[in-house]
């Protein structure tokens, strides 16, 4: 199977009624727009074609859209956000989390918007805890996940299972890469713990899409993202098509000089399982 190399979205997209966006690595770096993003959204919203942004950000999609009208992104360009910790809000919500009431959190203080005005109880005691709400680590420049091997023991003795809200392992923020909370949740259960997901590659993050998208036919979506492991694979189990962008996590193994090398690509997607329509290198109209 060979994956074929285009410059621009557009005649792709006219195949397509919706389409859902990765955001870190296709849309921004963490730190500004990438200019073929913007024109890409400008161009859907101009033909009223529907856009939401999906994102594993381990916070409210409310609180990620304040943060993209900073960065140029205008609201009017894409329906909503939907991001892992509306996920696990909504989970809680209508009580498909049965994990308890009294919980451990770990990541950014912002992102303890997941449960707020929810009646759930922080607590900093294993012993004391139900779950543990992992958004990340508490400091991504200074920590890595070997950090937090004892913190993750007394979370495992304590028997507690990890909410994992952003299933991300690590992601493009600037020139760099940090660990995210998927990279926890994966070492808790390589330590024999139990770690819940919300967001992509689960079907929790595009079940929610298929319900924000009712009345359209969500078989005729595509998925544009930056990660194998997480937007083509979820958008393959969902059933429906997507393209790679390949200047996110995966430039240093897909992109030689500014260039895509398919052979790279293909190899890699033919390991994985899954058919992409199409790689960039950078997102374009």
């Amino acid at each position: 199977m060979n994956v074929p190399a285009i410059d621009h979205l557009e005649p792709l997209a006219r195949e397509h009624d919706a389409f859902l966006f990765d955001l870190w690595g296709v849309v921004h770096n963490g730190v500004r727009v990438f200019p073929g993003s913007l024109r890409t959204l400008q161009g859907l919203a101009a033909q009223g074609r529907p856009v939401i942004l999906l994102s594993n950000a381990p916070r409210l999609g409310q609180d990620v859209d304040r943060r993209l009208q900073e960065m140029g992104i205008a609201r009017d360009l894409y329906r909503r956000v939907v991001a892992s910790g509306d996920l696990v809000r909504h989970a809680m919500v209508t009580q498909d989390a049965p994990f308890g009431r009294r919980f451990l959190f770990w990541g950014k203080g912002a992102d303890r918007s997941i449960v707020a005005g929810l009646g759930y109880e922080e607590v900093t005691d294993p012993a004391a805890a139900d779950f543990l709400l992992c958004a990340g680590l508490d400091d991504v420049t200074r920590e890595t996940v070997a950090d937090y091997q004892p913190r993750l023991q007394s979370v495992l003795d304590a028997g507690l299972p990890l909410v994992c809200a952003n299933p991300d392992y690590i992601v493009q923020h600037g020139d760099t890469l940090e660990p995210c909370a998927g990279a926890l949740a994966l070492a808790y259960q390589d330590m024999g713990g139990t770690s819940h997901w919300f967001g992509k590659p689960f079907a929790n993050a595009y079940d929610y899409c298929r319900n924000e998208l009712e009345g359209l036919d969500f078989s005729r979506s595509l998925m544009i993202g930056d990660t194998i492991r997480t937007d083509i694979r979820g958008a393959t189990d969902a059933g429906i098509s997507s393209v790679l962008v390949a200047s996110g996590v995966h430039a240093g193994d897909f992109v030689r000089d500014g260039a895509v090398d398919t052979d790279a690509v293909s190899a890699a997607c033919a390991e994985a399982g899954v058919a992409p329509r199409a790689v960039m290198a950078m997102l374009d109209w």
